[in-house]
């Protein structure tokens, strides 16, 4: 593919003004404003070794196909490196071919099944696109608390046939964006964890330690298929009847927010109790579904949460093998309470509540279920539909979708130093319901990044309005990006 611009970046003019050269001053004229990203080039790297015998299609799972085709990027933002922007991306560039050799149908094209209409991957190694693009302004400048000011501009949407896109984006500063992008039929965010971990041991050192899982065979459906009837009341169509109007899905912000190791150490002692200590990621549940109580106020008598569930651990055989497993194994449940309530109950009880609707689908038999119900319900694709779940619609009472990325390392060092932040970015599209994903901060001070990819203005107030709220507006000062660099140019 042939390079689509060849503009470098540039800062902006100075004023007049006799301090218009300090740094500072720029980035105090740069802050707040919208850049853009100059593409520099967009080429497809192809594996350099397919492996022998790897089927020409890859099918996907039943697990695959409840979430179904669309877009999600990982965002990795780095500092400046001493080696300089031209060395990383030589690195990226010469380390891809081996990379996707190891993740084959990565190089490949998503596509229908010419009779079922059923998402496939066409391992074809037509190649998987790379592309470099240039932003006019230092890290230091961008608002990360505005997630559509910063993660929005910094991923690149491709092409839906394309299974990745790696995106490498440079600042005016010398620091760089590194992004995949491929689509939730092929990877949750386990997956998105290997993938980019991977990618960094390979440009890093060459090699790869562990060879990744891609065979899907273990999540066939039973025969018969067997599930309980409650399953239809969980999922239903995605179609424009059941989505939110395009003006109000407008209306939904999202937000990056930060809470620091001591901040979750007092939350995770608050929602211990009886002798049974409550893990940090249920403690910030509590808390998220106590904020979410009093942002919904006296406007609907209950609330929901929901959470995205890895299953990993839960399907035999485990012998850890399911941790290198590139695929969806996830599900999600939900639980509705009482605004008042949720208000008058200690934060132990609120995180006793979210830690037993976590449990309770925690089973392999839950994972196997889904396989065989979605086994019978294929033929939405068929006129080009998809299921999701109910709770993500957001009808009825007000619901908000938390998931998290914690239990998963995140190793996004490419040899050239570790990223400030590493957060996955989707649309929201016209869904309802609110949603965040946790994620560790890649500094290893035990701070969590909070996005909020679908927040309602409401519970924004709620949130910044305390001044001591637990949940703080991201910054590049806490990332460790505000002092310029210089330009790279």
């Amino acid at each position: 593919m042939s390079s689509s611009s060849n503009q470098s970046p540039v800062w902006p003019s100075p004023s007049k003004s006799p301090d218009t050269h300090d740094p500072l001053h720029l980035l105090g004229e740069m802050a707040g404003r919208r850049f853009r990203l100059e593409i520099a080039s967009r080429t497809l790297v192809q594996a350099s070794r397919p492996p022998p015998g790897f089927p020409a299609v890859l099918a996907v799972s039943n697990l695959d196909l409840v979430l179904g085709p669309f877009p999600i990027f990982l965002v990795s933002v780095y500092p400046a490196p001493a080696a300089g922007l031209a060395a990383v991306l030589s690195a990226v560039r010469a380390a891809l071919p081996a990379y996707l050799s190891r993740f084959f149908p990565f190089a490949g094209r998503v596509v229908r099944d010419p009779e079922t209409k059923v998402p496939e991957v066409a391992c074809t190694n037509e190649g998987a696109e790379l592309v470099v693009a240039d932003a006019a302004v230092p890290l230091a400048a961008v608002d990360f608390a505005e997630v559509d000011e910063s993660l929005g501009l910094i991923q690149i949407p491709f092409d839906a046939s394309l299974a990745m896109s790696v995106q490498m984006v440079r600042f005016a500063c010398g620091g760089f964006a590194l992004t995949l992008g491929t689509t939730h039929l092929l990877a949750d965010g386990r997956s998105f964890a290997l993938l980019l971990s991977s990618l960094a041991e390979v440009v890093r050192t060459g090699a790869l330690t562990h060879e990744p899982w891609l065979d899907r065979s273990l999540f066939r459906p039973r025969s018969p298929p067997r599930y309980s009837a409650s399953l239809d009341a969980e999922f239903a169509r995605f179609t424009p009847e059941t989505m939110i109007n395009p003006l109000l899905a407008a209306a939904i912000r999202r937000r990056l927010y930060r809470i620091e190791a001591a901040d979750l150490a007092a939350l995770q002692t608050a929602a211990s109790a009886g002798g049974r200590r409550a893990s940090r990621f249920v403690a910030l549940c509590a808390h998220v579904w106590k904020l979410l109580a009093r942002a919904v106020g006296d406007s609907d008598p209950c609330c929901r949460m929901a959470w995205i569930v890895d299953g990993r651990k839960l399907v035999e055989p485990w012998d850890g093998a399911l941790d290198r497993y590139v695929g969806n194994v996830v599900t999600y449940t939900s639980r509705e309470a009482s605004v008042a309530e949720l208000l008058r109950a200690p934060l132990s009880d609120v995180a006793a509540a979210a830690r037993a609707a976590i449990a309770a689908v925690a089973t392999e038999a839950r994972f196997r279920e889904l396989a065989d119900w979605m086994e019978e319900r294929k033929a939405a694709f068929r006129d080009g539909g998809k299921w999701t779940e109910a709770v993500n619609l957001g009808l009825g009472s007000p619901a908000l979708v938390i998931s998290g990325l914690l239990p998963f390392p995140i190793d996004g060092d490419l040899g050239f130093g570790r990223p400030s932040l590493v957060m996955p970015w989707v649309r929201h599209g016209r869904l309802g319901s609110a949603s965040v994903t946790v994620v560790p901060s890649p500094s290893g001070d035990g701070s969590w990044f909070v996005g909020g990819t679908r927040i309602w203005p409401r519970l924004m107030e709620v949130i910044e309005s305390d001044p001591g709220s637990l949940l703080k507006p991201a910054t590049a000062a806490s990332m460790g990006l505000a002092a310029p660099a210089g330009s790279r140019l």
